[in-house]
């Protein structure tokens, strides 16, 4: 395994992680979306057309629409530039067919993008953690009682 799609794998259990952990709900809806289309593309991988990869490409064309939507319904920024990297990356899927564009090239491509979206899932997420946002998770211990306060029976 190459050290770039380490790093993608990497960037995007880290990810997803910490989207999950530490995000609100458009960061965990976008985590499961991502989760859900890797589960599914390990069952499409080889569904093509030529030189097409028609099953991640209709996988990728999916997860566009859904992170656009994610993207105009949410007030975050993060699934707008996810949704740029899945057009960038339907593109390479376009140029493999379109012009005389190598196996190794479109890949390597393509593992750039996927680094990219993650790391752009990661920045989303670390925003939200810098504006002090509360997570929809909480794994930490409630905090202790102050002056005045009862701690419950049983805490």
């Amino acid at each position: 395994m190459t050290p770039f799609i380490l790093a993608m794998n990497l960037a995007a259990w880290s990810a997803c992680a910490a989207a999950w952990l530490k995000g609100g709900h458009p960061e965990r809806l976008g985590a499961t979306v991502l989760l859900s289309a890797a589960a599914i593309e390990l069952f499409i991988v080889d569904w093509r057309l030529g030189e097409l990869e028609a099953g991640i490409a209709g996988t990728q064309m999916v997860l566009l629409a859904i992170f656009a939507g994610i993207g105009f319904k949410s007030e975050r920024w993060w699934p707008l530039a996810v949704t740029a990297c899945l057009v960038l990356l339907i593109m390479v899927h376009l140029l493999t067919v379109l012009t005389p564009l190598s196996f190794f090239a479109a890949t390597s491509a393509r593992v750039g993008l996927w680094l990219l979206l993650h790391v752009v899932v990661l920045a989303g997420v670390g925003e939200r953690w810098l504006a002090r946002e509360e997570a929809v998770c909480r794994i930490s211990p409630a905090p202790a009682p102050t002056a005045g306060q009862v701690r419950p029976a049983g805490a």
